[in-house]
């Protein structure tokens, strides 16, 4: 078989009828193109392009070659990007529980089904440990946005605001603009809250928009997605951030209360592991999570 590369030159020529385009599109010499042409009409022992001065026109076995270099070359195109891809594996993206089931899944399913679908790999874990592993390609981080190996955009601000389920908003008459010291003592339902497992996380015993949370009754929940699901189904009210739960607020299975509390000092980012390095996929990634 004669080298790829001539049937690379080939296409070029072909296509442009002429060998100094080709060459400025290969980033060669118009010599070096004439003479990988010859080389080629050597090896088939065919003209492939007949030359009166500077004007080609390909001739019979030409055209023959020119329509079967082009599936050639992108069948080997096609080939050689599947090896990549299966070589560089899945991107993965890593996140907390909340963000993973109420941000990140949907905009991964949307991902997955549009033409800049790619294979993913999503691990979630409260455990912030678990989430700043430089084998992660992406993480989805809570802090300052600075953490050593990453470099961190900003997504949305740490802001949490009380949310209820609406049955039970409209059961006990609570309103969007309803204040959670208003609420009178025999009307309180219980707080839903969780373990802290970072000092940078907020729950119901640090939030300042509650000043006495030791006069309302407290549920512990394993995790801080586990506290929103029981807001869900109405067993009390959880602490919730609007930009992770702005699924839930439009489809009215949440309903916000008031005060909402931002943190100026804190938020959440898109971390790219700089030893992972770049690429076309994760680039599209970051694309579609930073809209």
């Amino acid at each position: 078989m004669p080298p790829l590369d001539a049937l690379v030159f080939f296409e070029a020529a072909a296509r442009h009828m002429n060998f100094s385009k080709a060459a400025e599109e290969l980033w060669v010499t118009q010599t070096a193109v004439s003479k990988r042409m010859k080389q080629l009409e050597d090896f088939l022992g065919v003209l492939l392009f007949q030359r009166n001065g500077r004007s080609l026109a390909l001739t019979e076995s030409g055209q023959q070659l020119q329509d079967q270099s082009i599936i050639l070359l992108e069948y080997a195109d096609t080939m050689l990007a599947g090896l990549r891809e299966h070589a560089r594996g899945p991107v993965r993206i890593a996140a907390n529980s909340s963000v993973s089931l109420f941000w990140l899944a949907p905009r991964l399913k949307a991902f997955g089904l549009s033409e800049s679908a790619c294979p993913v790999e999503m691990l979630t874990s409260d455990h912030p440990d678990s989430l700043i592993d430089t084998l992660n390609d992406l993480v989805i981080l809570h802090g300052d946005g600075k953490w050593e190996g990453f470099e961190a955009t900003p997504l949305f601000p740490d802001e949490l605001v009380p949310v209820v389920s609406k049955e039970l908003a409209e059961g006990l008459g609570l309103e969007r603009s309803t204040r959670m010291s208003s609420i009178a003592p025999d009307f309180r339902p219980p707080l839903l809250d969780y373990a802290l497992f970072s000092p940078r996380w907020t729950n119901w015993r640090n939030w300042q928009g509650l000043s006495d949370p030791e006069s309302w009754k407290i549920i512990i929940c394993q995790t801080y997605a586990q506290s929103i699901g029981r807001a869900m189904k109405g067993e009390g009210i959880a602490l919730g951030n609007p930009h992770i739960l702005e699924g839930e607020f439009s489809s009215g299975r949440l309903v916000p209360l008031c005060p909402a509390v931002i943190s100026g000092a804190h938020g959440y980012y898109l971390a790219q592991a700089v030893a992972r390095g770049d690429n076309d996929n994760v680039r599209r990634l970051v694309q579609v999570l930073g809209e």
